[in-house]
This record gives structure tokens, sequence and C-alpha cells, in this order.
């Protein structure tokens, strides 16, 4: 669904251009300096901007447009084409406290380095927040498994620009072979692939308890959300396959 991070994704209608309360939710409040990679016009680090006086946040878009739209919200914006960003320093010698990448490293060839190089801009407690779309989902096995297709739409699950597919375990690896530590999750339930509605509002408005039960969890959650925390010592890279 983010559309502005790496030079092949060119649709910019199925970009993220409002605050994102499942995202935000998850950022720590007392961060005081955060990177939204693929930050698109800028509104999901306004409003975390906005949350605590005198936090500092960044932004990194390849969308020119985007960019100077995300420029007046934000501190500082790097437009930058993802897969070929040098997070050596490709933001000269800034920290950060959060990282978040907001339904982005789905479109990325490499997603694990991103992860890498973001460690290495964490300062110590620090986290990344993630969001990815979920392919367990049940609209998913509907079109696999029902239909037989593995359809390529312009937004959703199968957003034509996707390079990568994750269920919820695979999100959790993905943090744990970086050597990242989850402490917080959440999940974005949806009946079929539309968003709204009455059945969809009730979804989320379950208990907890019942939004974690496996079967709803697995086939119901639409984007999960996860938090990880940098370690004292960062291990060796696992690459990924």
């Amino acid at each position: 669904m983010m559309t502005a991070v790496a030079g092949t994704l060119l649709n910019r209608e199925s970009a993220y251009t409002t605050p994102r309360a499942d995202v935000s939710a998850l950022v720590p409040r007392e961060a005081m300096r955060i990177l939204d990679v693929g930050c698109s016009n800028g509104a999901l680090g306004a409003s975390l901007r906005a949350e605590v006086a005198g936090r500092r946040v960044v932004g990194i878009e390849l969308d020119a447009g985007f960019a100077r739209q995300a420029a007046l919200l934000l501190d500082r914006v790097e437009q930058a084409d993802l897969d070929a960003f040098d997070w050596s320093d490709g933001l000269g010698d800034e920290r950060f406290d959060c990282i978040v990448f907001a339904d982005v490293l789905e479109h990325l060839v490499d997603p694990q380095r991103h992860l890498r190089g973001a460690l290495e801009r964490l300062d110590a407690g620090g986290c990344i927040v993630l969001s990815l779309p979920n392919i367990r989902h049940v609209s998913a096995l509907a079109s696999i498994y029902g239909h037989g297709r593995f359809p390529r739409r312009d937004r959703g699950i199968f957003d034509a620009t996707h390079l990568r597919w994750f269920t919820i375990a695979d999100g959790r690896s993905l943090l744990a072979d970086t050597g990242l530590q989850i402490d917080a999750e959440g999940f974005v339930l949806r009946a079929g692939d539309r968003g709204g509605g009455f059945l969809n509002r009730m979804l989320n408005r379950l208990p907890d308890a019942l939004q974690r039960w496996a079967p709803v969890r697995e086939f119901l959650t639409y984007q999960f959300s996860l938090r990880a925390r940098r370690p004292a010592a960062l291990p060796e890279a696992v690459p990924m396959s």
C-alpha cells in the first residue's frame, strides 16, 4: 500500500496519506527522535510530531511531490530510493529513539538489510515499529484456494508493487532474525478486502483476548503492527532468503 519508497513503486494513489492510528499507538511517548521511513506526504510523521512537544521527526521518501509536502510538516525529509539507500551515511550522523516502517518493507528487495541498517541508527533502548499486510487473511485464502488465482491489484494485500508477502509469524521472524526483541503487537481486523462498514467496526471492538484468539488473529487480521527493541549487543547479520 505504501508506494513512494523504491524506484519501481509508481502508483501514488495507493499510498497512505492520512495518520495511522494503528502504527502511532505503538510509538513510545518518550521517543523524542523519530525516523519515518517511506513517509509519504508526512501525515503520520506530523501526527507523531504533534503528540509530544519538542519531538523531532525526520522522513525518507522517494516521490518528489510527497517529499515536498512532508518537508512542510516534518523537521527534515530525505528524498531517496530505499533500495539504493546507504544507511551508513544517508542520514549524516543522526540517531533515533524510534524508526517506523509503515507498510514499507513488503515493497523492498531486501527488507532485512534495512532493518539491520536501521538498528545501527537506533540508540540503546530504541525501538523499531513496523506494519505489514497479512497474506494469511481470509480474502487471500479465498483468492488463492477458492478461485485459484494470485491477483495483482492497485491496493491491499495483493498490491502489484509488493515484492514480498508476510504472515504474522513471518513478521515476527523477520524482527527476531535481525536480533530485535518484540514487546508489543497490534492487529487491524477485517472481514474482507474492503475497509470500513459495520462488521469491520464490530470486529475491531471485540475484547482484546478474542481479537488475539488464534483463528481470529491469523485469518481476520488484515494488517498487523509490531514493536521491537534494540538489544544491548547486536547479533551477527542473518541473510534473508
